[in-house]
């Protein structure tokens, strides 16, 4: 939609935080595999961001059935509106606007939807990216509110993320855009330069679906290999950076542990108090954003004389396996 004259945004809050560290046993998988994450009760009970249910109120003008070309849907496009909640659906309701989008989200974080997901809306002003994109409308206009709200904030990045797992789309400013950012022809200045882009995209960040794609990490410090008597213990403290694009949140199924590498269990007598006896240890951190460091500790213990090696990997259980990046401790046991 047109832009309107920017104003200062108002302060934003964050998503509230959830849930304690995992009280459940993991299921059974293949050697190898991460296997189904479990999750707290705590998780269970709250729903974390929350789930976007769009109202559902087609309109029968301004959009394509289908999606031309090779159908495939690779990013998710910012709109504002510049007029009221209202007038918006009646704009996208009149047969010669010749303009629609996929959802609208109103100032109090309602979400309708207008056109199918697999069907083509007119709100791009570009034909290839009407085809190959989703379009998400956000009220803000002078009339209504000024300034985004966070509940808009919340709705379009919860939206955002339901999309995304929908089309396996990468949350990330290549793919997640304004309609400004839109080539030729490049006539439009929504979202504006009050749409916090930081804040929107690190909100994803904590709904981003984990998979191969979004889970990544390098690695940033690891302690000393422990040497220590029969019979006594000692901690092991590694730590990476997640360098991918959903955040690391304890006790839901973004949590990130560290495994033995293939979920070998024939080490565990060298543990102590591990989660499980092949995943030595969950992150610290109640939550590791994008770019962050996460930092897990564990337990080893001097069970019988020898030198030992365990290998190890970073996992998002239920998700994927993190890079491998070689990790090992030895311990030395006198």
């Amino acid at each position: 939609m047109p832009a309107v004259t920017p104003v200062a945004p108002r302060p934003v809050v964050q998503f509230p935080l959830v849930g304690a560290g995992a009280d459940a046993t993991p299921s059974a998988a293949p050697d190898g595999a991460p296997r189904v994450a479990p999750q707290s009760r705590a998780a269970q009970a709250i729903r974390f961001p929350y789930v976007a249910q769009p109202d559902w109120v087609p309109t029968p003008y301004n959009h394509d059935i289908g999606r031309n070309g090779d159908g495939s849907i690779q990013y998710i496009v910012i709109h504002y509106t510049a007029i009221s909640y209202n007038r918006t659906l009646k704009a996208f309701n009149l047969p010669n606007s010749g303009v629609s989008a996929h959802y609208v989200i109103r100032q109090d974080g309602h979400i309708a939807q207008l056109v199918g997901e697999a069907d083509t809306a007119w709100h791009a002003g570009n034909g290839y990216f009407n085809d190959h994109s989703v379009g998400i409308e956000i009220e803000k206009s002078e009339e209504s509110n000024p300034d985004f709200t966070p509940e808009e904030y919340y709705a379009a990045a919860a939206l955002a993320c339901a999309i995304a797992a929908r089309h396996n789309i990468p949350l990330d400013r290549e793919h997640v855009i304004g309609h400004n950012e839109i080539p030729w022809p490049n006539n439009h200045s929504d979202p504006g330069p009050t749409w916090g882009w930081p804040h929107f995209m690190y909100l994803t960040s904590l709904c981003a679906p984990p998979n191969a794609s979004t889970v990544h990490a390098s690695f940033v410090a690891e302690s000393p290999f422990p040497q220590i008597a029969s019979g006594a213990s000692a901690s092991v403290t590694i730590q990476l950076r997640n360098t991918g694009s959903t955040a690391w949140r304890k006790g839901t199924a973004q949590e990130a542990r560290i495994a033995v590498r293939g979920n070998n269990t024939t080490l565990a007598f060298l543990g102590e108090e591990w989660p499980t006896a092949d995943r030595p240890a969950v992150q610290n951190e109640d939550i590791v954003p994008p770019g962050g460091v996460g930092t897990f500790s564990f337990t080893v213990v001097g069970a019988t004389p020898g030198t030992y090696t365990i290998p190890l990997q970073g996992v998002v259980d239920g998700a994927a396996w993190m890079d491998d990046l070689g990790l090992y401790t030895t311990i030395v046991v006198r």
